[in-house]
């Protein structure tokens, strides 16, 4: 047994483009990680997706039992036996040889075992079943990429939080120490200076707490991608084309290569075969048996072989066929159930994601005139603290107004990153090197249609299967 080979056969499947390249790479907790590098990382070192790919090999491997059903069986066979000397034959040496209490066979035997109207549907349904697995796989690896990037961004994310808490705790103790100054000399009130501390202490534990996401995240992120720890810095997002993306122009890629919308589909493929095997039963069944005698001791000694062709036709099996049958009808409406249940999981995967996307554009857009607004304010009050006209309080508070709108900025940016790879998941396109590009409008973004959701869109409709 080639372990290794087997192994191999479903890396194949999950090694493709530049994940290759990155795999190579040693990994070191304390070094920069990029998302392609941590999605290679998951690609290559997560048991799951590891499970999943056995479960591929297990259906390879049942597609060659299947076809095996159609060779002959050949073994070796020697029979020894032993009984009491019988008494039939005392007296008389001829009768006496017929029943000798020791003999020795030596043969090899063969054995074929035919039902085509069986048989050929199971290897059918063992080929679909291959198939099937296949797309599950990938299926696995897109949903675990989609939980490694949402980690990765969650640990940026937080990591900017803290960034600006710690500031902000700045911003707090100065201000403490201003109103204190105030307090003594009688122009605030206790109640001013309780509510510096109040708003202070709830920064701080928002500072704990963000920390603790950091650590809950970077532990995570570890795990997901099969690597002891990751302490170094996350460099980097991903670049999301600037598109008013469109459901129609994404129904096609979807319909194509949405792996479990394609498991489904040879599901059904599977539930059909299986049931023509399960009619097959209805059928008679032949049975070949050939045995050559290198050397033999029972009566007649002097055959060398022997041959016996058996036919199986079914009269009267208790109900147990016609159960088989009606099982595997329903099976067969299980698998198209499950197949129409996902192909409109994949419009309304679709549609939500294309509606995410669009907004976050929108969002980006807002935001980003709030972090403007947020320089010229700073710009300001550096101006106005060099003309002796403004404090550094002011200019602290300013400044942490900044970093406030900037980590709005990077969390709706963290979003849209997250909310473009689930439309390639939502098309079956998401691959640990990141990079496919999909088809949407030709315009540049400028707004999208409000009315675009409500659209009635072609549905991605299950294929009919008739027997």
């Amino acid at each position: 047994m080639n372990q290794t080979s087997d192994v191999q056969v479903y890396r194949k499947v999950l090694n493709t483009g530049k994940s290759k390249a990155l795999i190579a790479m040693v990994f070191n907790s304390e070094n920069p990680l990029t998302l392609k590098q941590s999605l290679a990382l998951a690609n290559m070192h997560n048991e799951q997706l590891a499970m999943a790919g056995e479960n591929y090999l297990q259906a390879l491997i049942n597609k060659n039992r299947a076809f095996a059903a159609f060779l002959p069986r050949i073994s070796f066979a020697p029979v020894f036996m032993r009984q009491e000397k019988s008494a039939l034959g005392a007296g008389n040496a001829g009768i006496a040889g017929f029943t000798p209490h020791r003999t020795t066979d030596v043969s090899v035997t063969g054995k074929l075992d035919l039902n085509p109207f069986r048989d050929l549907p199971v290897l059918k349904a063992a080929g679909y079943s291959e198939q099937m697995q296949r797309a599950l796989l990938l299926d696995r690896r897109a949903v675990l990429m989609i939980d490694v990037a949402k980690t990765y961004f969650q640990v940026m994310h937080s990591e900017k939080q803290v960034q600006v808490l710690q500031y902000s705790i700045k911003v707090g103790q100065q201000s403490l120490r201003d109103i204190l100054v105030k307090q003594k000399a009688g122009v605030v009130r206790s109640v001013d200076v309780f509510r510096i501390e109040d708003r202070l202490a709830k920064t701080r534990n928002s500072l704990i707490l963000a920390k603790k996401d950091v650590k809950k995240g970077r532990a995570m992120l570890a795990f997901l991608i099969g690597v002891p720890a990751v302490n170094g810095p996350l460099t980097n997002g991903i670049n999301v084309p600037s598109t008013n993306w469109r459901i129609k122009a994404l129904l096609k890629p979807a319909d194509t290569h949405r792996q479990d919308l394609i498991a489904a589909r040879e599901q059904v493929k599977v539930a059909a075969a299986e049931l023509k095997a399960a009619w097959g039963e209805y059928f008679p069944s032949v049975s070949l048996n050939l045995a050559y005698y290198l050397s033999r001791d029972t009566f007649p000694n002097d055959v060398d072989w022997t041959s016996l062709l058996r036919v199986n036709i079914p009269i009267f099996s208790a109900g147990l066929v016609h159960a088989d049958v009606r099982t595997a009808y329903s099976r067969l409406r299980q698998a198209r159930l499950a197949e129409s249940y996902i192909s409109r999981k994949v419009l309304k995967d679709l549609r939500v994601a294309v509606e995410n996307l669009n907004r976050d554009r929108e969002e980006i857009n807002q935001v980003d005139i709030q972090v403007k607004a947020a320089q010229e304010e700073l710009h300001q009050a550096d101006a106005g603290l060099k003309a002796g006209l403004g404090t550094e309080l002011e200019q602290m508070t300013a400044k942490d107004g900044l970093l406030s709108a900037e980590f709005a900025l990077s969390t709706v940016m963290f979003n849209e990153n997250i909310d473009y790879l689930s439309l390639l998941r939502a098309t079956g396109m998401l691959n640990p090197d990141i990079s496919v590009k999909l088809p949407s409008s030709e315009k540049t973004f400028h707004g999208t249609n409000a009315h675009e959701a409500n659209l009635n869109l072609p549905r991605i409709r299950p294929e009919n299967h008739k027997f």
